[in-house]
């Protein structure tokens, strides 16, 4: 299908399936090692290097899509650096592979539903000191509880609408690596971190990642997470695949590709409203 060195990879069986399912909606993440090999992880490495550094893609504007450039940048104080390839399923076909590759779908299926929907594909390249540190969601909250409500009942499991698969490209074995943080559980609570540094869920604090290149994550959007700071002299290599249920996609993407006639200008709320501006 792709003549890549992405290969086609392998389904889990029914039994560690469902076990990712029940793991998942229980601590909001999923830690499997093992899925990649390392000629693909280095694959993808080259292919990222190559297209945040060419000189024609770096500065690209996309309004058309999403994303608004094909290389996000990360603001310091002092300099801006190329932190994150958005868009990448237009820039070579070793990423629709990667999309593709089990057991990457078929775990989608049986988070979001066996007609998931792609929702988004980025590389995060950190070079040193360069990470998204603060404790955050992803997105709005999808299903608040008021101030004075803990936590969703007890029982009661929130559906996930879409996820995110965190795929390491280089290892993270160290906190000076900056791994991926979460707190087990806190996609339960229906809140945003309670603490903007040590953050707090039922008696669990921060939890971290540390992966070889070639492990994956599963992440809920509402699980309360960070990316710790890149301390080393290393640069840290994370690409993200995400699935999203069907009717989410059918409702908000579809109706936003309908045109307007010909010749008619849009005022801006309008714009916005058809989601062609922030």
């Amino acid at each position: 299908m792709f003549d890549t060195p992405i290969t086609a990879g392998d389904p889990f069986d029914e039994d560690r399936t469902q076990q990712t399912v029940e793991d998942m909606h229980r601590d909001g993440y999923v830690h499997i090692p093992d899925v990649l090999n390392l000629d693909e992880v280095a694959a993808l490495r080259e292919t990222t290097d190559r297209l945040m550094d060419d000189p024609e893609i770096f500065p690209a504007e996309t309004p058309e899509l999403h994303e608004g450039r094909y290389v996000q940048m990360h603001i310091g104080k002092e300099v801006q650096t190329p932190f994150i390839l958005r868009n990448t399923l237009a820039l070579d076909p070793i990423f629709p592979a990667m999309l593709m590759r089990e057991p990457f779908v078929s775990l989608a299926e049986a988070l979001v539903g066996s007609n998931c929907r792609f929702c988004g594909q980025n590389v995060l390249r950190n070079q040193p000191n360069v990470a998204i540190e603060r404790w955050h969601v992803d997105g709005a909250l999808h299903f608040p509880v008021p101030d004075e409500v803990d936590r969703y009942a007890p029982g009661i499991r929130p559906p996930i609408l879409w996820f995110t698969i965190q795929i390491a490209l280089t290892d993270i074995d160290i906190i000076e690596h900056g791994p991926t943080q979460y707190v087990p559980g806190s996609h339960c609570s229906g809140k945003h971190p309670n603490n903007p540094d040590d953050p707090e869920f039922e008696g669990n604090g921060p939890v971290s990642i540390f992966c070889q290149a070639g492990d994956i994550y599963l992440q809920d959007p509402q699980c309360w997470h960070r990316g710790a700071p890149n301390t080393s002299n290393r640069v840290r290599y994370l690409m993200q695949n995400q699935y999203a249920v069907d009717w989410a996609y059918r409702r908000f993407g579809w109706m936003n590709r309908v045109p307007l006639p010909d010749g008619v200008e849009a005022p801006d709320r309008l714009q916005r409203l058809l989601g062609n501006t922030l």
